[in-house]
């Protein structure tokens, strides 16, 4: 009897953890909205961008980490990471104001381009790499590859 009950919660256990992990592959990133601007130090850029998120499943995530090579209008800038783990909740369209940091590729080429782009008012962001997602015991690394048009914010 023992083992049936262990068998029987092995099984639960396993149907909710594919459950989950299939849950995090209907997600869908709809884009980019409201960049503001936090500052700089050494060859760091600290920005907030709010990440318009699909989430359809029943199940919650965590976005874990943020790994994005990031190009501006065609000129490599660096690395795009993720500060702090942002909760995503389930059944829901919402915008999570993310805080990120752009590690500049080489600090003056870096700074060049960000002069440029400070002086225009729309511009094409490309981004390369991956997210790490995770819900209940599924840790899921999703590749992304994407291209967007963004206004630039103001720095004062």
């Amino acid at each position: 009897m023992k083992k049936n009950s262990i068998a029987c919660v092995f099984m639960v256990l396993s149907v909710l953890l594919f459950n989950a992990c299939k849950s995090i592959e209907n997600i869908e990133i709809k884009g980019v909205d409201k960049v503001s601007f936090r500052g700089i130090e050494d060859n760091t850029v600290y920005f907030s961008a709010g990440l318009n998120v699909s989430n359809p499943s029943g199940a919650g995530f965590m976005l874990k980490e943020v790994n994005l090579s990031t190009a501006a209008d065609g000129d490599f800038l660096g690395t795009l990471h993720c500060d702090e783990k942002i909760k995503i909740a389930p059944r829901k369209d919402s915008v999570y104001m993310v805080p990120l940091s752009l590690k500049l590729g080489n600090i003056f080429t870096g700074a060049a381009t960000l002069y440029k782009l400070s002086r225009q008012s729309k511009v094409k962001i490309e981004v390369k790499g991956y997210i790490r997602v995770r819900s209940a015991l599924i840790t899921k690394k999703i590749d992304i590859s994407r291209s967007q048009l963004i206004d630039v914010p103001k720095i004062r």
